[in-house]
């Protein structure tokens, strides 16, 4: 079988050639007026028809007609009916369903004899289904409509090949910006059905867009787009509420059978995971009350990172880390170091020194809370009375602060902190506070990189391992360490010192990270870490390993997302009741090695805690994990928690939201045109009901197969233009001869 079609080649198609016949069509006429003239009629017919042809030779190949023709296999396949089982196919409540006329439909073909004839159901996914069984009892359980994604299944499956005709049964409701002409090349024609309604009632909040990231005390807004289908419009109030609490109510003017988009402020007041939602009074006769409630969430940070620097003395290593600190834009710097203390004699009375009082009060208990960080580099706390304030600073970092500790000669045990509240939290135990004798070695060294820490990614000064080993080996060496008596069980070691060891054995550990509750914690046994910088720099030419190390430090002790472990993630943030959530995720040890080929668990917990969903999954060799997670019927904020099986501790986690209305009812308009396009794109049939719909055995499964298309431009070769120049020369020559112009 073939089809042809034709088309031009000039610029602009069948428009252009047109108006170029036309201009040359007036040029001829013009021509053959002045051949009026021509006494003898045999010359007034030549140079007549000379001049016509001519003019077509010259429209030929400046318009180049050509011919295209298709050749077609055509063979008889298979039939596949997809069947709509989303949420919005339950609408309306109040007359017959499109449920329930989609039912009628499947029971009037499961009556049929036709055989051959493979079943589907999709919403966001394509299942297999039997079709009596739908002719029984069909589901509207689905949270999405995705009419593209159920073909393009069906067409990369086993059976593609041998289908030659699809029926979609569905309400349209494909809100993903269907691609019709990409399944009209795939050559199986797509029947449709429509199941649709006229006059609809819903007053809907039909988007929600709000940056998933907020920041504490400072303004924000979210985007609330209310819609009113078969309404009067007007005036409709929109609250805003957190946990139930109003936060703000503003009303938008909505036009009948339109929508209108309203931004509402808000100001995030705590830290952590917030769960907002937008709601709209529910509306007389409203067929979706669902829709009128939206809920999203927002990561509350601080809009920059708070650090405390406190250092004992000046000195070199203060000097670059405060400068470090200062330098980026992002952290909000408070530092102290200190000068004199409450002993140091003066010959001046206090208020003639310069110098002021560590204000030890006013940062340790009226304003550690909104700290990010708590950095003690060479710091003694006796002199200055801060005995009371160590349970404070404890009890800041167990409840989810950070805080690292910097070695020098007032740091560690030689400050006094064996046996005080801040050994509670650090990585390393400390030598007893009586008795203990050389806290200091001296020397210079290089730390190494611990066993197995290559991958960790505060050590990564460049992104290939085995490069990155070669890089620490080009630092400058540092100068001595702190000693501490053993590593806190838990707890990470980073690097170690060459040579010098631990009383119980095993390498004495230059950095050591570890948790203490929901806090993180750094210890560091030496002041010299500058020396990767400046002194690095005058050996190599680039003194970028310090700050390239410090930042990775901060944004580990800060919780960087970037820069855990472990992750993992849900396809989307907000689902309906009963959807399936798809996660995914990257599950690592403290070192950075991954958990390859291990048995995990994804716990689904509600927002006080409690475990509502389990899903056992494995990983991968690279511990990458994916899984499905069934998702309750009640709305509300969820966390799915990634746990090792048969050990204790969260490995990562991640939030969502269940909305009673989700994505699939915000919007619960049927589209048939959607549908018909679908159609008309496949060379198939359009039925606008399911009760104008055929019986199975009248519906076409021929399917059509394109062998190839071959084109014929007849004027698109040189000698096409040969022959205009030849015929109008030919013209010039009888008209030079004849006396004409």
């Amino acid at each position: 079988m073939t089809g042809t079609a034709f088309s031009f080649g000039i610029p602009g198609g069948g428009i252009s050639a047109g108006i170029l016949g036309l201009t040359l069509a007036v040029l001829v006429v013009f021509g053959l007026r002045e051949l009026l003239a021509e006494p003898r009629a045999q010359r007034r017919w030549v140079l007549g028809a000379m001049r016509l042809l001519t003019a077509t030779l010259a429209w030929a190949v400046a318009a180049q007609p050509r011919w295209l023709t298709e050749r077609f296999e055509e063979r008889e396949g298979q039939l596949a009916i997809l069947v709509d089982v989303s949420r919005s196919m339950s609408l309306p409540r109040a007359d017959e369903s499109r449920q329930a006329r989609a039912r009628a439909l499947l029971e009037r073909w499961a009556a049929s004899d036709r055989e051959g004839v493979s079943v589907f159901t999709f919403g966001e996914h394509l299942e297999a289904a039997e079709l009596d069984t739908l002719a029984e009892s069909l589901p509207a359980s689905a949270d999405q409509t995705q009419i593209g994604g159920a073909l393009t299944e069906l067409l990369a499956g086993d059976g593609g090949e041998g289908l030659g005709a699809v029926v979609v049964l569905s309400d349209g409701g494909d809100r993903s910006e269907l691609d019709v002409e990409a399944f009209a090349r795939e050559g199986v024609r797509v029947h449709t059905v429509a199941v649709s309604e006229e006059g609809l009632r819903d007053d809907a909040i039909a988007e929600v867009q709000a940056d998933p990231v907020g920041f504490l005390r400072r303004s924000a807004r979210v985007r609330v787009v209310v819609r009113s289908l078969g309404g009067p419009g007007g005036p409709i109030p929109v609250t805003l509420r957190r946990d139930q609490e109003v936060v703000r109510e503003v009303a938008v003017e909505v036009p009948p059978d339109g929508e209108a988009a309203v931004e509402i402020p808000f100001t995030p007041t705590r830290l952590g995971r917030a769960v907002y939602q937008v709601s709209i009074p529910r509306a007389a006769g409203d067929a979706v009350p669902e829709n009128d409630e939206r809920a999203f969430l927002v990561r509350v940070v601080r809009d920059k990172l708070r650090v405390l620097l406190v250092a004992g003395q000046p000195s070199w290593d203060q000097r670059f880390l405060r400068a470090f600190l200062k330098r980026d834009p992002a952290t909000d710097l408070i530092s102290f170091f200190i000068l004199r203390n409450t002993t140091d004699l003066t010959m001046a009375g206090p208020d003639e020194l310069a110098l002021i009082p560590f204000p030890t009060d006013e940062l340790f208990n009226e304003h550690l809370g909104s700290f990010d960080l708590v950095i003690f580099q060479n710091f003694e706390y006796g002199p200055y009375q801060m005995a009371s304030y160590l349970p404070r600073i404890r009890d800041y970092v167990v409840r989810g602060g950070s805080f690292a500790m910097i070695g020098g000669p007032l740091s560690f045990h030689s400050g006094g902190y064996a046996n005080t509240p801040i050994s509670d939290i650090l990585p390393v135990e400390l030598p007893p506070a009586h008795g203990a004798t050389g806290t200091v070695v001296e020397g210079d060294f290089a730390p190494r990189i611990a066993d197995g820490m290559e991958r960790h990614p505060m050590l990564e000064l460049l992104p290939d391992p085995s490069q990155n080993v070669g890089a620490w080996g080009r630092l400058a060496e540092l100068r001595g360490i702190n000693r501490i008596q053993r590593v806190r069980p838990g707890a990470t070691v980073l690097l170690e010192h060459p040579t010098v060891t631990l009383e119980g054995g095993g390498a004495h550990p230059v950095l050591v990270l570890g948790t203490a509750g929901e806090g993180r914690t750094l210890a560091l046994t030496t002041d010299t870490t500058w020396r990767w910088g400046i002194t690095t720099g005058g050996m190599t030419g680039d003194a970028s390993a310090y700050e390239r190390f410090w930042d990775r430090a901060v944004r580990w002790l800060s919780r960087d997302p970037a820069l855990e472990p472990a992750r993992i993630t849900t396809d989307r943030e907000r689902y309906g009741p009963g959807a399936r959530a798809t996660v995914e995720g990257v599950l690592r040890d403290a070192r950075y090695v991954a958990h390859g080929s291990a048995s995990v668990e994804l716990v689904l917990r509600d927002a006080s805690g409690e475990e509502v969903g389990r899903v056992p999954a494995r990983t991968d060799a690279d511990g990458r994990v994916a899984a499905t997670l069934t998702l309750p019927e009640r709305p509300g904020a969820y966390r799915v928690q990634a746990q090792l099986s048969g050990r204790e501790g969260v490995i990562a986690e991640e939030w969502l939201v269940i909305e009673a209305g989700g994505d699939e009812l915000a919007d619960p308009r049927a589209d048939p045109g959607l549908l018909a396009r679908l159609a008309e794109a496949t060379g198939a049939e359009h039925w606008d009901s399911p009760e104008a719909a055929p019986g199975l055995e009248a519906i076409d499964t021929v399917r059509r197969r394109s062998l190839g298309v071959r084109g014929t431009a007849p004027f698109s070769s040189p000698w096409a233009f040969v022959l205009v120049v030849a015929a109008f020369l030919g013209e010039w020559v009888l008209r030079r001869r004849w006396g004409r112009r």
